[in-house]
């Protein structure tokens, strides 16, 4: 396989600024791309860029944009000013887009403490915002530009969202996620016959900064150590890592390699769900013990 498969390629990934959509970015840059960066913090952004230059990206192949993904605004921004749809031609901006990965979502907490369906409605309806509604958004801004180039849109969506077992600490989470891997489903079967797949990955435990926001970062530590020594958990006998999310995720991308692949849910878990529905209130019962 080309180390440059991706040379000429448009790359928009949300929430690039760290974790999987960090990852990501980097090896859409060794791969030879031209990526828009987007995340929340300047700060994050800014590392990310850094780092893809790092693997060879060229300053003008890179487009940092700050922003929410829950702003419609920002939406509008990534999309008019990044593809250069205006009059007047912006700094690094591509004229096009090829490929769409979003990645962006949340994982919200209840500030009083509460967790489960205790949680209140509040935090519900903004991670609702987050893990759906930004991305049907974004996608319908996006899709007229992605059929022009006969396109790939990529989802990230969660484990927890697949199969009949239930998600005990993180309802508000794994809701969402479920809806956003039935509406790729449609979109998938709408967008194909013009000529745009689009796939879903759904990651298991990943070794990001994602649950520490729940745990703490030693605590997140502790667990993925946990449950990679434990084969009733993760049969593979390791947590995966954002690049191994990021390589999955260009696979799909990628028309030469998976061209037959449409409207489909990759579990990236390490077989977890092969043999249980792993769950935060069974991890901290589990390592108070330990």
């Amino acid at each position: 396989m080309s180390a440059q498969r991706f040379t000429g390629k448009v790359v928009l990934i949300t929430g690039s600024s760290s974790g999987i959509g960090q990852a990501t970015a980097i090896l859409f840059a060794k791969g030879g791309a031209k990526i828009v960066i987007t995340g929340r913090s300047a700060e994050n952004v800014e590392k990310t860029r850094k780092m893809c230059m790092a693997v060879g990206a060229k300053s003008s192949d890179l487009h940092p944009t700050v922003g929410d993904v829950m702003d419609d605004g920002f939406l509008t921004i990534l999309v008019e000013t990044v593809i250069d749809i205006r009059l007047s031609r912006q700094p690094n901006t591509f004229g096009k887009l090829d490929i769409l990965i979003n990645n962006a979502g949340t994982l919200e907490v209840d500030m009083s403490g509460k967790e489960g369906w205790e949680m209140g409605v509040e935090v519900m309806e903004k991670s609702w915002d987050s893990n759906l509604r930004s991305i049907m958004v974004l996608t319908q801004k996006a899709i007229p530009h992605l059929i022009k180039t006969k396109g790939d849109i990529v989802n990230v969506s969660t484990f927890l969202s697949s199969g009949p077992l239930g998600v005990l600490s993180m309802p508000y989470y794994a809701v969402p996620k479920a809806a956003l891997d039935q509406m790729s489903r449609s979109m998938a079967h709408e967008f194909i016959l013009k000529g745009v797949r689009l796939n879903t990955v759904n990651p298991g435990l990943v070794r990001t900064s994602f649950f520490a926001r729940l745990v703490g970062d030693e605590n997140a530590r502790k667990m993925e150590n946990y449950v990679a020594s434990k084969p009733e958990y993760i049969p593979l006998g390791r947590v995966a890592t954002a690049e191994d999310v990021g390589e999955a995720i260009l696979f799909l991308a990628d028309r030469k390699v998976s061209e037959c692949i449409v409207g489909q849910s990759i579990i990236i878990d390490g077989g977890s769900r092969l043999c249980c529905n792993i769950d935060m209130s069974d991890f901290k019962e589990k390592m108070s013990q330990s």
